[in-house]
């Protein structure tokens, strides 16, 4: 092996690492059950030869390991890791890629990386649960209204409320604070839980989303005619098009006689406007305070006459 990294360090400045990096994949992929020693030898030959070879290159070689089962653990958070252009699609494909690598990957690199992933099509529960608890580094710094987005308290709801009236209002609070509309990663989520019909997942993100409150959450999943949830997902900011995708496959649409089902969908979405809905949900949020405050009371003064 010491042989080895001597040759490729002749080679370093040449097109002939290319060749090598293909080589040295095919190798590997050609090996059916490769054993412990063999990758090893390929988790320790692969990243310098990577990292020497052109951009093309190292594209053909991920793309050829993507579809390989037994690449290591090792190879594996080393590609995923990688800028996107290249890591995509491994981390959308490779069946070698164990939970706990996918998990660790999830927490250190970047929302583009992590959308990738949402288009495996065998993620397992905890994995998933990685998914929905996803933030970036930015979004765990505290906006303005000392509250921890991260504990799903009142106060986080009372931050969605207040961005919501800025947005409502037209002022620039809601880019500030970065807290009232669905990231692209909840987006993602909430896409791929509805057309897999995997309620429970969209209830916790769909939840997350609306400043942890889950009661709200499962009240407007229950509304059997799918205009709540309209109204939600408009006021959080989704777009139209993943609105009216992600409708029919959660709620039951209220249709007229002969309406199509996407027919009855694209008059509810094209119906509701923006400022309405934001301010529909802040209706709801403002009820839910109530209840919350009141169910309090009534817990300390049954506390007190105890």
């Amino acid at each position: 092996m010491v042989d080895r990294y001597r040759e490729l360090e002749g080679l370093k400045n040449t097109r002939n690492l290319d060749v090598v990096l293909m080589a040295t994949v095919s190798g590997f992929g050609s090996l059916d059950n490769p054993s412990a020693a063999e990758r090893r030898r390929f988790a320790e030959l692969f990243g310098p030869v990577y990292e020497a070879s052109s951009p093309e290159a190292r594209r053909q070689a991920v793309a050829a390991l993507s579809c390989h089962a037994h690449v290591p653990q090792d190879v594996c958070r080393y590609i995923g890791s990688r800028e996107i252009a290249v890591a995509a699609p491994f981390l959308a494909r490779s069946p070698a890629i164990a939970d706990d690598t996918l998990i660790a990957l999830i927490e250190t690199t970047t929302e583009e990386h992590i959308r990738a992933i949402i288009h495996r099509p065998d993620l397992s529960q905890k994995v998933i649960q990685a998914l929905i608890g996803a933030r970036r580094e930015e979004e765990r710094q505290e906006p303005a209204g000392n509250f921890d987005i991260d504990t799903g308290t009142r106060d986080d709801s009372e931050a969605l409320r207040r961005t919501l009236k800025a947005m409502a209002a037209g002022t620039g609070d809601a880019d500030r604070l970065g807290v009232s509309t669905l990231t692209e990663l909840q987006t993602a989520l909430l896409v791929r839980f509805a057309r897999r019909a995997e309620r429970p997942f969209f209830t916790e993100t769909f939840a997350r989303a609306l400043g942890g409150d889950r009661v709200l959450a499962r009240r407007i999943l229950e509304e059997p005619t799918g205009q709540r949830l309209a109204v939600a997902l408009i006021a959080l900011g989704m777009n139209h098009a993943d609105t009216s995708y992600v409708l029919p496959r959660i709620a039951a649409i209220d249709r007229q006689d002969r309406e199509t089902t996407e027919f009855a969908v694209e008059k509810l979405v094209g119906s509701l406007k923006p400022a309405a809905c934001i301010q529909e949900l802040l209706g709801w949020q403002t009820e839910r305070e109530r209840e919350t405050r009141v169910a309090a009371e009534k817990q300390e003064a049954a506390r007190r006459s105890a």
